[in-house]
């Protein structure tokens, strides 16, 4: 995937994501999501990251992984954003 689509995908998603409040996934949660993406045909394994939308996948609770962060969905619709209370 081209670097700057990549990262123009990234800024969106997390422009998004801090503006509803950056709710959090719990690591069940996260392993839910992980476990679906690294079965998908658009899985890069060497690169650990998603051949659709270019995010990095980790089956970590943090900060950088789309997979924590609850108000995102899979660009293919595997699963979806998980509605958590607005902190703000």
């Amino acid at each position: 995937m081209d670097i700057t689509l990549k990262i123009k995908t990234f800024l969106k998603s997390l422009f998004f994501h801090i503006s509803r409040g950056m709710p959090k996934c719990t690591k069940k949660e996260v392993l839910f999501r992980y476990n679906i993406c690294i079965k998908c045909d658009e899985f890069i394994e060497n690169e650990s990251q998603c051949g659709v939308c270019g995010c990095n996948l980790s089956n970590k609770v943090r900060f950088m992984n789309k997979l924590a962060w609850a108000d995102q969905k899979c660009p293919k619709d595997y699963w979806f954003s998980i509605e958590r209370p607005n902190r703000k």
